[in-house]
Formats: structure tokens, C-alpha cells, sequence
């Protein structure tokens, strides 16, 4: 699948706009995909640069969560805060849960 021929590949993802925010920051987000690990979520900033970050199992939600798909669904819109950037990688972290 996928257009072929022609055109550069799209460059990595600018993360940087993502590593200025505050870990207390929410953002809006919308589950992408789910994995037996956690969740992609994807973020838009208010500028217009959007990333796919991971909200690991752990950082669903406060107490053991046995399934990602009993706590969020593919679709569904969540509230999420950046807890950490790995700019070269093109990595964003994510989590659901308050700030401690």
C-alpha cells in the first residue's frame, strides 16, 4: 500500500514544541492504538504540530490496570500531559494520571 513514486519522505516529527511544555500542562488527545503495554495517543498543540505519544499501562490511571482495553478505546478523546521527550528519537511520553 501507499502512494508511490516522487516526493521527499515526510520529515520526523518537530517534537521541540513538545519538550517546552509543562508536565502539568493537559492536552486533548485521541486514542490512536492500543497495545498490551499502553496506549498511543495522539496530540495536537494549538500551533498545529502533532505527535503520537505512549500513556503506559502504568500511567492510565492510579492502581493496577490488568487491560489498556478495559480503561480506553481506540477513538475516544482523553486528557493527557507530557511527561517526558525524546526529541532525537521522535518518542513523546504520556500520562493520564494526576500530577503527584
Amino acid at each position: 500500500g501507499g502512494p508511490g513514486g516522487g516526493g521527499g519522505g515526510r520529515a520526523p516529527a518537530d517534537l521541540s514544541a513538545f519538550a517546552g511544555l509543562h508536565p502539568d500542562e493537559w492536552l486533548k488527545g485521541t486514542v490512536a492504538r492500543t497495545t498490551p503495554f499502553g496506549a498511543f495517543v495522539t496530540v495536537a498543540l494549538k500551533d498545529g504540530a502533532q505527535a503520537d505519544g505512549l500513556v503506559h499501562i502504568t500511567q492510565i490511571k492510579d492502581g493496577f490496570v490488568e487491560s489498556v482495553d478495559d480503561e480506553v478505546s481506540v477513538g475516544q478523546e482523553v486528557q493527557v500531559r507530557v511527561v517526558n521527550v525524546d526529541v532525537e528519537a521522535g518518542k513523546i511520553g504520556l500520562s493520564m494520571k494526576l500530577p503527584e
